[in-house]
């Protein structure tokens, strides 16, 4: 049986393979639309994206064993499709840092989170829980981001578990079943 530390490296290299269809699909679009406020979680397609973004460093860099290096760029600029790329691109790295290192001991582990934007008081989470918590949000997230895509007819790139699985080899291709 898988461990529950294999799981969420499988999880998480799952969620950076799929971000990276998103942003090859918001590229694409004009900037107008990446821009309109379109009345979702946060206005506009890129600050979806962006708040994703902001999540995973958060609670990464609180999970991480090691000093997470502080994000570059102003934090408060608008969200370009360039600058949700360079961001991805050293989230992930920091990512595949913390998941290099994680065991089953470091679990159990809290991180503590004080009250003030997005939690109305402190209280210690346990690693499991907020690495859980990120996969939950990234797929509430992609959620919605698939929907805004589909009003405006773009096929959003669903990239779903088992075909991700097939491709990367944890799933294989069944034998041919007898007649």
């Amino acid at each position: 049986m898988e461990s529950e530390v294999d799981l969420l490296r499988s999880w998480f290299a799952y969620l950076a393979a799929a971000r990276k269809g998103y942003l090859d699909t918001l590229a694409q679009l004009p900037p107008a639309e990446l821009t309109r406020d379109r009345g979702a979680s946060f206005p506009s397609l890129l600050d979806i994206f962006a708040h994703s973004q902001g999540a995973l460093y958060f609670w990464m860099k609180d999970c991480a064993k090691f000093p997470f290096p502080a994000q570059e760029g102003d934090p408060n600029a608008p969200p370009s499709v360039a600058m949700l790329r360079t961001d991805e691109a050293y989230i992930q790295t920091q990512i595949a840092r913390v998941m290099a290192e994680l065991t089953e001991a470091d679990l159990a582990r809290t991180v503590h989170r004080e009250s003030g934007k997005g939690s109305d008081h402190d209280c210690d989470v346990p690693v499991r829980d907020a690495l859980w918590h990120l996969v939950e949000e990234e797929l509430q997230h992609r959620g919605e981001i698939n929907a805004l895509l589909w009003q405006l007819d773009v096929e959003a790139p669903v990239w779903d578990w088992v075909d991700w699985a097939h491709q990367v080899g944890r799933i294989r291709h069944a034998p041919p079943r007898p007649d």
